[in-house]
């Protein structure tokens, strides 16, 4: 019987605050193209992605059975033992900190994490009628993935794990108990961060970014932090001389930093010549190429379904409930924080993977679209 999308309206209203928040990107990147009177075309593509992506997906999900719905977790966590052993792999091969071939090794360690962190979450959302062995799937699976992580030794990465763990404790201990949430929260932060600062390629790394954005104070050096403050101001300098508007497409941001920044001093010369194309940073890259309407759509990319997914992730929500919107949450901060440094967005597919993940988490939190399977998981055939 094909349904199509029925109930596609009622799916639309109910869901409208985040369609609509979906929506703000691309309408900021079209008027800022009719004002400059140039189509921005990636940009315009991306947005798209993000605002028809989720719709789209938000209408089709819920009409897929829900106990193969679920069964696309599979798929997070194949992600994450594929994406850790090739890191490990390569690792233990060239026997220096890996590159990853044909994607930039932050972005990748930086989902990785995030596929680790899924995985976890994941114990509370059996999806078997084996639930011993799951469970030892599913925490061996986090611990390649997570090995991955830290054999990368990527910083960006660093700035999302505080999120995920207060998100996975958030999950796994009661709220009830706030004296005792907030104690395992410095514990964890403890043992994770003494395990990681024992690592003497993060250690050195961490130091060297300190070390760096202090000369960077007096002195443009080629370091890799130091590059990345001259982009960040050259971002905030074009988002504030363009406010509205901004460049009005985020191809223009080279030819920003050549002609304006590097003269007014903000950045060297040696970055025009490495060719960034982008500030390594998600906000202030649609701040400076489509103004404060661009920041504030995409800052809603993250925010309105991270406050979905928070009120879902409360005590009086049933555990796999609970268990996705801690998912959908660390996939929206995650993203967040990993953005901060990194441009996470910088592809298109990972426009599509994040559109469609939110979906998905979505559609799983939801107590109308989800039913508690744990009963008939474990119920005698």
């Amino acid at each position: 019987m094909k349904q199509r999308f029925v109930g596609g309206l009622e799916q639309t209203i109910r869901y409208w605050p985040l369609i609509a928040g979906y929506g703000v990107l691309f309408a900021a990147v079209a008027i800022s193209s009719l004002v400059h009177r140039h189509w921005a075309g990636a940009n315009s593509e991306g947005a798209l992605r993000f605002f028809l992506g989720l719709w789209v997906f938000i209408l089709a999900l819920p009409h897929i059975d829900k106990n193969l719905l679920r069964h696309t977790l599979w798929g997070i966590f194949l992600a994450g033992l594929i994406s850790g052993g090739i890191i490990l792999w390569l690792s233990w091969t060239i026997r220096m900190r890996p590159d990853t071939p044909a994607l930039i090794l932050t972005t990748y360690s930086s989902i990785t994490l995030l596929c680790a962190a899924i995985t976890i979450y994941a114990l509370k959302y059996p999806l078997t009628n084996k639930p011993g062995i799951e469970r030892t799937l599913k925490i061996g699976v986090a611990c390649v993935a997570f090995a991955g992580f830290v054999v990368a030794q990527t910083r960006t990465g660093l700035l999302g794990l505080p999120i995920l763990l207060v998100v996975g404790v958030l999950l796994f201990v009661s709220l009830k108990k706030p004296l005792k949430l907030v104690g395992v929260i410095l514990i964890l932060f403890a043992v994770v961060g003494g395990l990681l600062l024992s690592n003497d390629g993060i250690r050195s790394r961490v130091i060297k970014v300190y070390d760096e954005a202090i000369t960077c104070q007096t002195e443009n050096v080629r370091t890799s932090t130091c590059v990345r403050l001259q982009l960040w101001r050259a971002a905030i300098d074009a988002g504030k001389n363009n406010p509205w508007v901004g460049l009005g497409n985020g191809s223009h941001f080279d030819d920003y930093v050549e002609n304006v920044a590097v003269p007014k001093g903000l950045a060297a010369p040696f970055v025009v010549d490495i060719h960034f194309g982008e500030p390594h940073n998600d906000v202030l890259m649609m701040f400076a190429a489509f103004g404060v309407p661009g920041a504030l759509g995409l800052l809603l990319i993250y925010i309105v379904p991270a406050i979905y997914f928070a009120m879902r992730l409360t005590p009086q929500h049933a555990s796999q409930i609970r268990a996705a919107a801690a998912m959908g949450l660390a996939l929206c901060l995650g993203f967040a924080f990993f953005g901060l440094s990194e441009t996470m967005f910088r592809r298109m597919n990972t426009m599509g993977f994040y559109a469609m993940f939110v979906a998905l988490f979505i559609v799983l939190s939801d107590r109308h679209n989800t039913s508690d399977n744990t009963q008939s998981l474990h119920a005698p055939k």
